[in-house]
């Protein structure tokens, strides 16, 4: 039976070797027929775009080439050295100063040093000469004069109006001459020529000599292409009736160059060329594709490229050899393939029996494959249907190998960064890291103001920021293995080994300290402010996920100290960060159960008069009790309720405004503070003129103030926004001046009416002398800009008596009155206006305010 079998088996085996060695045959057959149809039919086709590809690359450096001339004499026509000089020839002055005393002896020196630099330095040393010229006449000649490199100045013989390129500066302040003989050198040369003015005034010219014999380092000098024998390259220059030869490659006939007209006819005859000579190339010149041209005796495959800057044609001619070797070496080759085929054949037949001898170490790899291990190969020297079994499966196993660590890359590394992703990191850390008794620090890094990049910047910007910060901490923290992208604005980085924590903050200072300086960003500077969290295995937990929460905690922590810091994690934080999360919760429904109320703080201005109120909100929470601004207005930004929280405020303070004008038939000033977040909103303006339009306050009677981070975060929109509010006669006002990123050039560009003067400036008054010149200083900038200056934070008479004398504008603090309530707000009024004006300082701000 198991003969029987065996008998069976190599029967099949051998008809599925035949039919599969028939048909492999057949196919290849049919596959080399068919390549060899499509590859003859598509030669002529591929050697044209070969020839199109040089032509296109030798065009190229010739561009570059001239590109390059051109910039250098445009920088040298710009520069000071150049400039200096010519004025110093245009005077009368004798060109070559050897005298080390005579006062333009630097001039001269720092002339030569700047034109033998940028001969030196040429491509390949293609610049012959440099020099400027003149149209006075400083040396021999009667007609302009020139002075270039190596001291040489022109003689009584040449004249400027001779030159071939001057005709060409009469329309034009850039020129390139065809090409001439040198009368120094007395060969042929390319003079490359830029006017050169000071200021609006042409003073003389500075040109290039290129020698027509260094065109061809040229080419080679750009590194655009590659000589060889079976290609040639020729330059033409079209002039006004004709086209002359500036360069030909072809060492079998040099004397083409520079031939143009009936002389190239004449040459042809020279050379025994009757119809396909360089006459016939001439003819042929077109700037459509490529094609196929006899030349020289041979058939050439030819294209060209017209520089139309030069008016020069770039042509490459490669030789068309002969195919039959090719045709010949197909043919062969589908003879071998065919000829083996028999012979496997012949071979397989007498191995049959040993063919099927594999297939227990093919099962068992199989069986491999399915618990897992994709690292099997199975080797079978026979060349049957089992080794193509068996390659098969080798294939298949190292494919689906790729394709599992494929996904395992995909699932666990970040696609933008290149770091492992948060899926990775409890895993990860857990199993490898944190299971040894050593002492890691995780640390938790917060891009605090992506979001804002995302938004003024864009999308693109901010991914090739995380990008840039993945790279800076791997060259910071050396050791890519430790760092993680946690998404979003977070990465997260560990510190193992830790001995002792000031060893944890050298490492966090140093990444700090990486980050002080600005990204670049595809050309844009970027600045980075980051926050880190640290918690300690074993300490702060157990796992990664008990640490992340501390790391969170702490992070949120140094978010509040402010930029650039950092914070351990301990118990404190987390009490604290509880009650930051109830006013965050508390929030979320303080404004619709009128929690919220607006209390106004006096303006007083320098004539002793109620200049306006600053609108200020309070949160009384009855789960929380009063909650400090500082605290409910930072959660409100970060949340996104300062946006309706925000269009409360300015309603209400708007209709209070209307309520007080009403009352006292007077104008005051509503000043109302806006939030960044709110700026950048695309509605903002609309929502601006609807609140305005339904309190039916006067537009000159509303302040907005914004804060120095607006400048930074959000100037695109502020420029509109501002331009809206002067156009209606709204006031803008910078708040707390001093404490941000304001600088002079802000208060220069952008239009303020007001700048309010921060409390820490006031404060340090008679602290320092520093802090009491500087804001005499704002405020005498300030006027002379034209707005007004308001001091915050006055609190004592000694202050305002100050203030007032260097002629501050306006006047806020707890020295005339505290945040009001309405009611109370219309009693100070009324009470305010009860008092005689010369009086009135001397009754609402007697008493100095002590905390």
């Amino acid at each position: 039976m198991r003969n029987t079998v065996k008998t069976r088996q190599n029967s099949l085996s051998k008809r599925i070797v035949s039919l599969t060695i028939f048909l492999d045959a057949l196919f290849l057959v049919l596959v080399m027929a068919t390549l060899s149809f499509v590859y003859f039919n598509n030669l002529d086709k591929t050697k044209i775009q070969s020839a199109e590809v040089e032509a296109m690359s030798a065009t190229s450096a010739i561009e570059a080439f001239l590109n390059d001339t051109k910039t250098s004499l445009s920088s040298l026509a710009q520069d000071s050295d150049i400039i200096s000089y010519l004025q110093v020839i245009n005077t009368a002055n004798s060109p070559i100063i050897s005298d080390q005393l005579d006062p333009n002896y630097v001039t001269y020196q720092s002339f030569l040093t700047k034109i033998e630099s940028v001969l030196e330095y040429s491509a390949s040393g293609v610049y012959d000469y440099i020099f400027v010229a003149s149209d006075n006449n400083c040396s021999t000649g009667i007609d302009g004069c020139y002075v270039g490199a190596n001291e040489l100045v022109s003689d009584n013989t040449w004249a400027l109006h001779q030159r071939p390129w001057f005709i060409d500066l009469a329309s034009s302040d850039y020129a390139v001459s065809y090409p001439y003989v040198d009368s120094i050198t007395g060969e042929y040369v390319i003079t490359f020529v830029q006017k050169v003015y000071n200021g609006d005034s042409f003073i003389g010219y500075i040109g290039i000599d290129v020698l027509v014999t260094n065109i061809s380092n040229v080419i080679y000098a750009y590194d655009f292409y590659s000589d060889s024998e079976s290609k040639s390259l020729a330059i033409f220059i079209h002039r006004d009736t004709d086209i002359q030869i500036l360069h030909f490659s072809d060492s079998a006939y040099p004397d083409y160059t520079l031939l143009s007209g009936d002389q190239i006819s004449a040459q042809d005859q020279i050379y025994g060329f009757q119809t396909d000579g360089m006459s016939s190339l001439l003819s042929n010149i077109t700037e459509d594709t490529g094609h196929n041209l006899d030349l020289f005796g041979k058939n050439y495959y030819v294209s060209e490229n017209y520089i139309n800057t030069s008016k020069w044609t770039v042509t490459v001619l490669i030789e068309n050899g002969s195919i039959l070797g090719i045709e010949t070496a197909f043919i062969i080759m589908l003879g071998l393939i065919l000829g083996l085929m028999v012979f496997i054949s012949l071979i397989l037949g007498k191995k049959i029996n040993k063919t099927l001898s594999p297939i227990n170490d093919i099962l068992d790899s199989i069986d491999e494959i399915k618990n897992g291990n994709y690292d099997v190969s199975v080797h079978i020297s026979e060349n049957n249907e089992l080794k193509y079994v068996a390659d098969a499966l080798n294939i298949m196993s190292k494919e689906i190998g790729k394709q599992v660590n494929l996904v395992y890359q995909s699932y666990v590394f970040d696609p933008l960064t290149g770091l492992k992703n948060r899926r990775a990191i409890h895993p990860e850390i857990d199993d490898e890291i944190l299971v040894a008794s050593d002492k890691v620090a995780i640390c938790l890094l917060d891009v605090d103001n992506l979001k804002n990049i995302n938004v003024t910047k864009g999308q693109n910007i901010g991914d090739e920021l995380l990008k840039a910060i993945a790279l800076r901490l791997t060259n910071t923290l050396r050791n890519k293995k430790n760092i993680y992208f946690n998404g979003g604005n977070e990465f997260v980085f560990l510190i193992p080994s830790v001995k002792h924590l000031e060893a944890v903050e050298s490492e966090i200072k140093k990444v700090l300290e990486s980050f002080q300086e600005p990204l670049i960003i595809k050309n844009i500077k970027v600045e980075v402010k980051i926050h880190i969290g640290i918690s300690i295995f074993p300490s702060d937990g157990k796992n990664m996920t008990e640490l992340m929460k501390k790391c969170d905690t702490a992070l949120y922590k140094a978010r509040e100290a402010g930029l650039g810091k950092y914070v351990f994690y301990n118990d404190q934080l987390t009490r604290e960060v509880n009650y930051r999360t109830q006013v965050n919760d508390e929030l979320a429904t303080a404004l619709e159960r009128k929690q919220l109320m607006l209390k106004y703080q006096p303006l007083i201005d320098n004539k002793n008069e109620i200049y306006g109120f600053e609108a200020l909100v309070r949160w009384k929470s009855p789960v929380l009790g009063d909650i400090s601004p500082q605290i409910f207005i930072a959660h409100a930004e970060e949340s996104h309720m300062i946006i309706p929280i925000g269009t409360w405020i300015l309603r209400e303070a708007c209709e209070t405004q209307v309520k007080l004008k009403k009352m006292f038939q007077k104008a005051f000033v509503i000043s109302v503070n806006v939030s960044p977040v709110q700026i950048i909103q695309k509605d903002f303006l609309d929502l601006l003129k609807r609140i305005i339009k339904e309190t039916d306050i006067d537009p000159k009677e509303l302040v907005l103030e914004i804060t120095e981070g607006v400048l930074i975060e959000s100037t695109i929109y502020l420029e509109e926004t501002i331009n809206f509010l002067h156009e209606i006669g709204a006031k803008i006002a910078l708040d707390d001046f001093g404490t941000g990123y304001a600088s002079l050039t802000y208060l220069r560009k952008i239009p303020f009416d007001n700048l309010k003067i921060d409390k820490s400036f006031v404060d340090g008054i008679f602290a320092n002398k520093k802090d009491h010149s500087i804001i005499g200083t704002i405020v005498e900038l300030v006027h002379n800009l034209e707005m007004k200056v308001v001091a915050e934070g006055v609190e004592t008479r000694k202050q305002y008596e100050y203030l007032k004398q260097i002629q501050t504008d306006i006047f806020q603090g707890f020295l005339f009155s505290k945040a009001l309530e309405f009611n109370d707000l219309i009693k100070y009024i009324d009470q305010f206006y009860k008092v005689a004006k010369t009086k009135r300082i001397d009754v609402f701000g007697a008493k100095d305010y002590h905390e």
